[in-house]
């Protein structure tokens, strides 16, 4: 009987765990996530390319600051209709929604299967341009 009962409990265990995970990760609206940026100034890490960012997003749409502490060209940020935080930089513009995970900000990317991955984890917001950017 023992031995029937652990492998349930192996798969059932992992499968709650990864349930109360995606329960507490919100996906955040346009209206959110414009009140969370504007006017802030935003330190974050970007997880796959390993950059550390400082970045002032003025209410005019404009993004100033650091990459690894050298200073960043003047970049454009957005909020389109679905909620998604715009970047527009080299004549690109990349929209990737925001959650909030845990009490943690984070920017991500949905897969064709569906998979959500980290692209960035914001660390803090401060009010204004402390940063004179």
């Amino acid at each position: 009987m023992h031995t029937l009962i652990r492998p349930v409990y192996l798969v059932i265990i992992p499968l709650l765990m990864m349930l109360a995970q995606t329960a507490r990760a919100e996906t955040l609206d346009a209206e959110q996530v414009k009140a969370l940026f504007t006017d802030k100034t935003v330190e974050y890490q970007h997880e796959r390319l390993g950059f550390d960012f400082v970045v002032y997003h003025a209410p005019d749409g404009s993004l100033r600051g650091t990459r690894d502490g050298q200073p960043m060209g003047e970049l454009q940020w957005s909020v389109n209709d679905q909620g998604e935080l715009c970047i527009a930089y080299n004549q690109k513009k990349r929209c990737q929604p925001i959650m909030k995970d845990n009490g943690v900000y984070k920017k991500y990317t949905v897969g064709k299967d569906g998979q959500k991955t980290t692209v960035v984890t914001y660390r803090q917001f401060l009010d204004g341009n402390p940063n004179d950017f």
